[in-house]
């Protein structure tokens, strides 16, 4: 009896400290100040799951072009990018919100175009994006001379390009974000409008298939897990945490101390309201506003219901 008790034992013990087997998890990231906590988790070992991979791409655009192949199984992009991929993939869920734009994304000019309503008759560069067209439209709603489209010259450039055609001339003025933002300053370029006047309108996100959602769903939980672990780390350690990031975006520290203050990252129990059903605290209103516009502007065929692409069963579930 002694000896079945402590075989017994042993096996509980040993299926205790047994680690679980976790699926690989493959998650797509551009460059940007608010997802480089995802490498700082993947480096400190916030993650149980040893088989999640970083891919790093140079625009936005890669990472989105990953995800509709399935080299990926996760990408880091805006939310306009989930509503022009749920055109081509059924369904994309969007399941944890990384950061909210508070001055990251800016419209800039050089030192002649001094206000919003002087870009009559400007060159402005813009990356192809959905994002871009929304923040050409939004400057417009914000002009006292009701500017539009058909006052200003649209050249698409792509983000990695942008400091260059502003140096050469190319443009008067760029639609831009961090850290390119803080590298156009510096070449002599100033902010005529911002992400600060428009509250909650550009934020940042993590999003899956549907079907990753219920085939990966303990990877994507822990995937949140070693976020949040990643941000409680980032507040406890950031001198340390400010260089390794800033290193991974190839600026410098205080550049990107700056880009970085320009951010409002959600807490846990913000993902679960902003993720959730009610429209008064949720991303449900800005997201809304935003398919409009990609459809009025012909972005989209259709104009996407947003509660198909909003999931908070994720959030819910780390929190637990």
């Amino acid at each position: 009896m002694k000896t079945f008790f402590i075989i017994v034992t042993a096996l509980i013990l040993f299926s205790g400290c047994e680690k679980r087997e976790y699926k690989e998890l493959k998650v797509g990231m551009s460059p940007w100040p608010g997802y480089e906590a995802l490498y700082i988790a993947l480096q400190k070992d916030f993650f149980d799951n040893p088989n999640i991979k970083i891919v790093r791409y140079e625009t936005p655009t890669d990472s989105f072009k990953a995800l509709r192949d399935g080299l990926i199984d996760v990408a880091a992009f805006t939310a306009d990018e989930v509503l022009h991929f749920a055109e081509v993939r059924n369904e994309p869920k969007i399941f944890l919100i990384l950061d909210v734009s508070n001055g990251a994304d800016a419209i800039v000019a050089h030192k002649n175009i001094k206000t919003i309503n002087e870009l009559k008759g400007a060159t402005i560069g813009v990356e192809r994006s959905a994002l871009g067209e929304y923040m050409l439209k939004r400057v417009m709603d914000f002009s006292t001379n009701t500017l539009t489209q058909d006052d200003i010259r649209v050249k698409n450039i792509e983000i990695s390009h942008q400091v260059d055609a502003f140096r050469d001339g190319e443009v008067d003025a760029v639609v831009t974000y961090e850290p390119f933002k803080s590298i156009l300053l510096e070449a002599g370029a100033h902010v005529i409008f911002d992400s600060t006047k428009m509250p909650n309108e550009i934020v940042d996100i993590l999003v899956a298939s549907k079907e990753t959602l219920k085939s990966k769903k303990s990877e994507l939980v822990d995937l949140g897990r070693g976020w949040f672990k990643a941000q409680a780390y980032i507040k406890s350690h950031k001198k340390e945490s400010m260089k390794i990031m800033a290193k991974n975006e190839h600026i410098d520290v205080e550049t990107f101390t700056k880009s970085y203050s320009d951010l409002f990252v959600p807490t846990l129990e913000d993902n679960i309201r902003m993720l959730g059903s009610n429209k008064d605290v949720s991303l449900f209103n800005a997201l809304d506003k935003l398919s409009f516009i990609m459809y009025k502007n012909r972005t989209t065929s259709t104009k996407i219901s947003v509660e198909s692409v909003v999931s908070d069963e994720i959030v819910k579930e780390i929190r637990r």
